[in-house]
């Protein structure tokens, strides 16, 4: 029992650290994240991958990787040539999950007089099998951007210092 209780709390920790990764980050393999590929000299296409259905954050941090790749390229504005965003959806099975939980457990005894109060472990192991199904979202940001140097022209332009400053922050 208490060996069971071990390996089921190692599990949960991997797994808790495994979902705790930030969200903002290089995509490795395909996967969440940001990628950029390279198109001419002055030209990039910039893709930000998120599991979380919340688009306008994923259009945010595309824009953020557009102006971070701006000042690394050496320039100081961009302009956004073309934009696409869209959201794949999954439905996936759900499958068996394992639980379990140690805790003191408090019991108050009363007489007619008096009260006591004592405190016993209690345990509890649970197992379940979910037969639903569940979605998975996946929200694409793709943006292509032309980098610039010295006068910012007026439409669809952004600075990246002012970008990086606004987005950081969120």
């Amino acid at each position: 029992m208490m060996k069971t209780l071990i390996i089921l709390l190692s599990l949960t920790g991997l797994l808790a650290g495994c979902a705790s990764q930030p969200e903002y980050r290089h995509a490795k393999n395909g996967g969440q994240g940001y990628s950029e590929q390279k198109v001419t000299d002055d030209r990039y296409r910039i893709q930000f991958k998120s599991r979380k259905s919340d688009v306008a954050k994923t259009t945010n941090y595309a824009l953020l990787r557009a102006a971070e790749l701006t000042q690394q390229q050496g320039y100081d504005w961009f302009v956004i040539i073309s934009r696409e965003t869209f959201v794949e959806s999954e439905k996936v099975n759900s499958g068996s999950s394992i639980g379990a939980s140690h805790q003191r457990e408090m019991v108050r005894d009363c007489t007619l007089l008096t009260c006591q109060t004592r405190s016993r472990p209690s345990s509890e192991v649970s197992m379940g099998i979910n037969l639903g199904r569940d979605t998975k979202n996946q929200v694409h940001a793709i943006l292509e951007i032309r980098l610039g140097k010295g006068t910012r022209p007026e439409t669809e332009s952004y600075n990246a210092q002012e970008v990086l400053q606004n987005l950081q922050q969120s």
